[in-house]
């Protein structure tokens, strides 16, 4: 029955996408669904994409074992994000009228920038995605007992067709319909758990009080040394993401700018909500199943408690969750691969719209081979998520709010926070110093753009 409902899903959104497919004439159908989301469909496909496998699967493992504090990064952190989004850089970024977050940077501050933003994302994506390929993988091997490798490369091409048939309208409305099986999957399992406290606890408060107080924290105080790190993630969670083109991509593809706003607001409030049920299922996994190993606490409670059309129903959730996020991480680095980076190397011949599709390719192996290369390389990239506050926040801030700067100051600012942030990876540190990489950029930032007034004004007169 289970594999009936996988098979059946993968069919349905083929379908979608064939459909979609029409709808796609030219590179901006492709890239940002002809800027024609409305507020449903916008609102749906940035909750889909954001809520992925390390929302349900790492973070629930991780809040059983550490405890309320891990809410800094899942979901408070990426739920602030999308909100902070929609408050202040979704409607004049929509307004430039731009494709990419590349193109942004091309704008305000040349080609140079724009080369390094692609060349600084394209790791995050492939890496991200890499890691969604292992996670589905293992629930697949766990369910079917299907091998990893297979595996892998059999959804990587799943994701990879229906993500080159109609580009953005092919995940846009994929995501709608994904975005729905995420909710009732996570509300199923959620009701399930909650009774179950109800009854051997007497509800939550029962429950809250058979917690150790170290696990009750969400905002560690006890150690300066604690607080500092949690608040480091935090800032990457929500500040780290803003200069992502899967996110950007959304936005450009709203119908106008106040919907991209509003799609932002109501994805970020429903993301922090939905977020409450693994916050939920991992805080109640040791008081309900005290004998059980932390690991895979999603899929055991699952097993667990549901049976029948209801496993189905909830692993269709699963597949949803994932795969949303591997849609949107292809399509958005292969988007500016294609039309920011190879466009001006390439023929004329050769339409954007072609070059993005190839480029959906390229991506789609690479991240493939990344998740086959094994655990360590694709945790590495993946950890190139932070690169986003380290390196790429600064300019786009003080380009989009300010005058100050020209190409050399945003240059500068991505070459010093990007090798802040290369002392984490170097070092392998526990410690977040994307935060200190963002300041540090910053500084250098506004000390050059000063200058450069400065040097202005002086020849001026």
């Amino acid at each position: 029955m289970l594999l009936f409902g996988v098979i059946s899903y993968a069919v349905v959104i083929l379908i979608v996408a064939w459909v979609a497919q029409r709808r796609v004439k030219d590179e901006e159908d492709f890239i940002v669904a002809g800027r024609r989301m409305g507020t449903w469909m916008a609102s749906a496909t940035l909750l889909a994409t954001w809520f992925g496998a390390g929302t349900l699967l790492t973070s629930t493992d991780e809040m059983a074992a550490e405890g309320f504090r891990v809410v800094a990064l899942e979901p408070l952190g990426s739920g602030l994000c999308l909100m902070v989004t929609g408050l202040f850089f979704a409607r004049p970024l929509w307004d430039m009228k731009v494709c990419t977050l590349a193109d942004y940077f091309k704008l305000r501050f040349g080609v140079k920038a724009e080369i390094l933003q692609v060349l600084t994302s394209l790791p995050t994506f492939i890496g991200w995605i890499a890691v969604q390929l292992v996670a589905l993988a293992g629930l697949f091997e766990v369910l079917f007992g299907w091998p990893a490798t297979p595996t892998i490369i059999g959804l990587g091409l799943f994701a990879l067709v229906y993500t080159l048939l109609g580009g953005m309208w092919s995940v846009g409305l994929t995501d709608s319909l994904q975005a729905l099986l995420l909710i009732l999957g996570l509300l199923l399992l959620g009701w399930h758990v909650w009774q179950d406290l109800a009854s051997t606890t007497g509800g939550w408060p029962g429950a809250w009080s058979q917690i150790t107080p170290s696990r009750r924290t969400w905002i560690p105080t006890e150690r300066m040394t604690e607080f500092v790190q949690w608040l480091g993630w935090l800032n990457i969670a929500m500040l780290g993401n803003i200069p992502s083109q899967d996110l950007m991509q959304r936005v450009f593809a709203s119908r106008s700018g106040s919907i991209a706003r509003k799609a932002c607001f109501i994805a970020g409030g429903a993301y922090i909500l939905l977020g409450c049920v693994p916050i939920l299922v991992g805080l109640s996994f040791p008081i309900l199943f005290p004998n059980q190993e932390i690991q895979s606490v999603v899929i055991q409670m699952a097993q667990h408690y549901l049976s029948g059309g209801w496993m189905v129903l909830f692993l269709l959730a699963v597949l949803s969750m994932v795969l949303s996020s591997m849609d949107s991480g292809i399509l958005a680095p292969a988007t500016a691969l294609g039309r920011n980076l190879l466009r001006p190397h390439v023929t004329p011949a050769l339409s954007t719209l072609a070059l993005c599709r190839w480029s959906v390719v390229l991506v789609s192996i690479a991240c493939v081979m990344v998740a086959l290369l094994g655990s360590r390389a694709f945790e590495l990239l993946e950890s190139c998520y932070s690169i986003g506050l380290a390196g790429l926040l600064v300019p786009l801030c003080f380009g989009l709010f300010t005058s100050m700067g020209n190409q050399t100051s945003a240059l500068l600012s991505m070459s010093v926070g990007i090798a802040v942030w290369l002392i984490e990876i170097g070092f392998d540190l526990e410690w977040p110093v994307a935060p200190l990489g963002a300041a540090a950029g910053c500084v250098v930032y506004y000390i050059h753009a000063k200058l450069v007034a400065t040097s202005a004004s002086w020849m001026s007169k």
